[in-house]
């Protein structure tokens, strides 16, 4: 339960409504206890002594006590819902928060399916012990307790017996914990394997199609699906004995009690309206006894997913601000505030005006994690503010990696990468990526309106900018569409073709009007002619910004000022590329390829 243990931070905020909550339960089974009490009060006194005026003040009371349980069990309910709701939402945006910190790499190597499970159905779990778990565990015991030691003032043997006889429940919960811990953990994995499985399923439905293999998709959900169902009924199998076993020991008291119940009144020892409220106080002992299988198997279920979320709070981020407290090796996780939000850098000096965006790789090298060779070595690239530098080389070569490096979405191995004088790694993420704007070729737009997915790195630009944003990336296409730049494109785009999702990429990109413009073959999916006037419109756009681009197709790396050649690893080559095709055979292939590719 250590993981629980962590979480408790989260339940600070919450404290005052946690305290109510409990007292408010204890109160509910204090007004449950008292009324057996005043059943005993009925039978050996109104009823034994014929008094009639005790009944009326009896009945009122248990009335009473009846009315009260029923308004603290309301009150501790209508605390209970905001309080744990407010709690596993907490946790959410915390988890939420660091995700989006945790580097592209992390991402890269997690399931998206296994991601969403933690984030959905492991804090759901908590919640619910949180809730309910929680508060029962202590009432439960604390119920336990006090009946039982009424049950000894009622009649010491009689009670003894009692509390002994519900000795083999402890044993029994202890053994079933351990079995239920590992099934707990299989089926949450299982779990988040198919929300994999499934959200693979639904964003390649298209290719799934094209294939025809629908019929085989198919066949892995279903087998994914056995194996999570065929875990579920073992779970269960394990949960129905369990609760079985609970529900006959407590029962089985009950039939002990009566028979002894009633030699110890045939005997004297035990009043007959001491025997009602002794059966009746007995039958408390049954649901908190029957609860424990259901609060074990919570605290179970709440403690495994603890874990689960724990993993991702323990991945501390690679790539942070240069004074923050997770580059220091502080742990992500703190107790009533949930992960650490990064405090920001001494900010270098502003730059000189007239000088913003100037790009500078010095002898950079980049290696993937495990990789034997580095992918980048001893780059060395000087991009002046105003300059555009066309990338190129063979597929596999480095392009996109060494793009990666500006805006820190991978960090360099050796050597650095400065913007402005200063190294990236010593900028403020959040300035960096401000300066830095970005345009890939696998183009991610988001489930919102075209609007919003081209403003979303300028939220406060007005219409004319976006307008101008989309003409010269050739995305006025977005106007003709059936609500305009409000019609919603669906997740990822998909209702967008490739090269118009290109474009809407593009001008999001343009719109922020960052001092360095990342453009990664963003032009791959445009036919010759669309391709033809994006250029034309990039040629004017460049002149203000520093642009490293990745090209192949002639048409595009005619935006260059300079053309440098990826090969290798290192620049094997730079210059215009009029020079590059008379002096580099290597470039010169590479270009006929393209244009051959381009002409087909």
């Amino acid at each position: 339960m250590g993981a629980l243990w962590r979480l408790r931070g989260y339940l600070k905020p919450y404290r005052t409504q946690m305290i109510v909550m409990l007292a408010a339960a204890l109160g509910a089974v204090t007004a449950e206890i008292v009324i057996p009490l005043l059943t005993k009060s009925v039978v050996d006194g109104a009823i034994a002594h014929r008094d009639k005026s005790l009944l009326i003040p009896l009945a009122l009371a248990a009335v009473g006590l009846g009315a009260s349980e029923g308004l603290l069990n309301m009150i501790r309910r209508w605390i209970q819902a905001g309080a744990v709701a407010n709690i596993e939402k907490a946790i959410r945006d915390d988890l939420y928060a660091h995700l989006q910190r945790l580097q592209a790499s992390f991402h890269d190597e997690w399931q998206s399916g296994q991601l969403l499970s933690r984030a959905t159905t492991d804090l759901s779990s908590i919640r619910r012990f949180a809730g309910f778990g929680l508060i029962f565990l202590v009432t439960n015991i604390m119920t336990f307790v006090a009946v039982v030691a009424l049950l000894i003032h009622l009649n010491w043997w009689l009670g003894l017996i009692t509390g002994v006889v519900f000795a083999p429940v402890l044993p029994v919960c202890f053994r079933f914990e351990k079995r239920y811990r590992v099934l707990s953990r299989r089926v949450q994995d299982q779990q988040g394997d198919l929300a994999t499985l499934i959200e693979e399923a639904a964003t390649g439905v298209r290719v799934l199609k094209a294939l025809g293999r629908g019929r085989q998709a198919a066949a892995r959900h279903d087998a994914q699906a056995a194996e999570v169902c065929r875990t579920q009924v073992e779970k269960a199998g394990l949960l129905g004995s369990f609760w079985a076993l609970l529900d006959l020991i407590p029962n089985a008291v009950i039939g002990l009690i009566i028979v002894l119940g009633a030699v110890a009144v045939s005997t004297n020892s035990l009043t007959l309206g001491g025997l009602v409220a002794f059966i009746t106080l007995a039958l408390q002992l049954v649901w908190p006894v029957e609860a424990m299988g259901y609060i074990i198997a919570a605290g179970q279920e709440a403690a495994t997913a603890a874990q689960r979320v724990l993993e991702i709070f323990d991945t501390d981020p690679e790539i942070t601000d240069k004074n923050s407290p997770e580059r220091a090796g502080v742990h992500a996780l703190t107790p009533g505030r949930g992960p650490r939000r990064a405090v920001p850098g001494a900010r270098p000096p502003a730059p000189a005006a007239g000088t913003r965006g100037h790009l500078v790789f010095d002898h950079v090298a980049f290696c993937y994690p495990g990789a034997a060779e580095p992918v980048l070595r001893d780059i060395v690239l000087d991009l002046t503010p105003g300059q555009t530098l066309v990338l190129t080389g063979a597929t596999g070569s480095g392009k996109s990696t060494l793009l990666q490096l500006v805006p820190r979405l991978a960090d360099v191995t050796s050597g650095s990468v400065r913007l402005d004088g200063a190294d990236v790694r010593d900028l403020p993420l959040e300035r960096l990526r401000q300066a830095v704007g970005c345009a890939f070729e696998d183009a991610t737009l988001f489930s919102a309106s075209v609007r919003e997915n081209v403003m979303f790195g300028a939220p406060d630009a007005d219409d004319e900018a976006v307008e101008a944003a989309l003409t010269a990336a050739q995305a006025r296409f977005a106007y003709d569409l059936p609500w305009g730049l409000d019609t919603r494109i669906g997740e990822q785009g998909m209702a967008l073709s490739g090269g118009q999702r290109q474009r809407i990429a593009l001008a999001r990109a343009i719109l922020a009007r960052p001092d360095v413009l990342i453009l990664d073959d963003p032009l791959s999916a445009l036919d010759v002619h669309t391709e033809e006037r994006v250029t034309r419109a990039l040629h004017e756009i460049l002149a203000g910004s520093t642009a490293l681009v990745v090209a192949h197709r002639p048409s595009t790396v005619a935006l260059a000022d300079t053309v440098a050649l990826l090969s290798g690893g290192v620049i094997a080559a730079s210059g215009s590329h009029r020079q590059l095709l008379a002096s580099n055979p290597e470039y010169a292939a590479l270009m006929d390829v393209d244009d051959l590719e381009a002409s087909a």
